[in-house]
């Protein structure tokens, strides 16, 4: 019976201790537990707040986005607006001095018609007037009429509006501005000679690449009356291969000084005298050079400058 107390003693003793040390270590998985609650409490505020915060970022990034993507299509639409303005004005430009060119190009003609018809008068008179002078009359008085008759045609062709996209010759297009230009150049004693070396097409809208060209020229002519050349010539070479596509106009008008030409294709500027140029031509033929998948680029040479367009294959 003793030893049965004993053992019950000994039980009860164990399990109180054993009861303390749990309740002990119950307690500190307690405390454990509320200072990891709390603390995951904290970061998941932190983390509602900062994915709040993320949240107001992305509804600002998206607003400032789509505020930038319509600025950016205004300013594309103002920049095409622009330069629309722009090509008009150097059209315009262009107008006025090929109106002059076309009135040289009508004067010799018109001469010649009206000589003619004096001359029909006083071969009456003198009974010169045959069936074979009546032909030859009419072959001369054909001629002429063709002759302005082309200009005209080539005038209206080159400012008519175009927006077809076709495939168009080189050395055609090249001669089609020479034939507008012959006359006004040949008064300022201006020679042009075309190298034809190996002719190609190009693709885009021919009356616009015309202005390229009349462009260059006309602003080499320019140059030869400002700085006083006396030989005046300009070389227009036409060059393809199998890696590039090429038209060179260079000319020996002086050049194009050091400080001006880093920005010559640039809107506004010019080299010449204030109210003689208005800076838009170059800075056009850039434009209309890129849209027909090429580069404008110049570069001076001996006693003039050289432009060059060229379309990479």
């Amino acid at each position: 019976m003793e030893d049965e107390v004993k053992t019950l003693n000994y039980i009860k003793s164990f399990l109180s201790d054993d009861y303390v040390s749990l309740k002990e270590n119950l307690e500190l998985l307690l405390k454990e537990y509320e200072r990891k609650s709390k603390r995951l409490d904290t970061i998941i505020k932190r983390s509602d707040k900062q994915q709040l915060q993320l949240i107001h970022l992305n509804e600002e990034l998206d607003s400032y986005k789509n505020e930038l993507e319509i600025k950016v299509e205004e300013e594309i639409a103002n920049r095409k607006e622009k330069e629309k303005m722009l090509f008009q004005q150097s059209k315009l430009a262009a107008m006025g001095e090929m109106m002059d060119a076309v009135a040289h190009q009508w004067k010799q003609p018109i001469n010649i018609v009206n000589m003619q018809v004096d001359m029909l008068g006083y071969d009456f008179e003198d009974n010169l007037i045959n069936q074979e002078y009546i032909t030859d009359f009419q072959e001369k008085i054909f001629s002429q009429i063709q002759h302005m008759t082309s200009t005209l045609e080539e005038f209206r062709n080159f400012f008519r509006p175009s927006k077809e996209v076709k495939e168009f010759d080189v050395k055609k297009m090249i001669d089609k501005v020479l034939l507008l230009v012959k006359d006004e150049f040949m008064k300022n004693q201006i020679k042009i000679k075309v190298n034809e070396i190996e002719n190609f097409s190009l693709f885009g809208i021919e009356n616009e690449f015309k202005h390229l060209i009349l462009n260059i020229i006309n602003n080499a002519k320019d140059a030869f009356n400002d700085n006083k050349i006396e030989k005046r010539e300009i070389i227009i070479n036409i060059i393809a291969n199998s890696k590039s596509k090429k038209i060179e106009i260079c000319d020996n008008a002086g050049g194009i000084p050091s400080h001006v030409i880093d920005d010559i294709f640039k809107a506004n500027v010019t080299t010449k005298a204030e109210g003689k140029g208005t800076g838009i031509g170059l800075y056009m033929s850039s434009q209309i050079a890129t849209k027909h998948h090429g580069t404008l680029i110049v570069e001076n040479i001996e006693n003039g400058a050289k432009f060059t367009f060229e379309q990479l294959l």
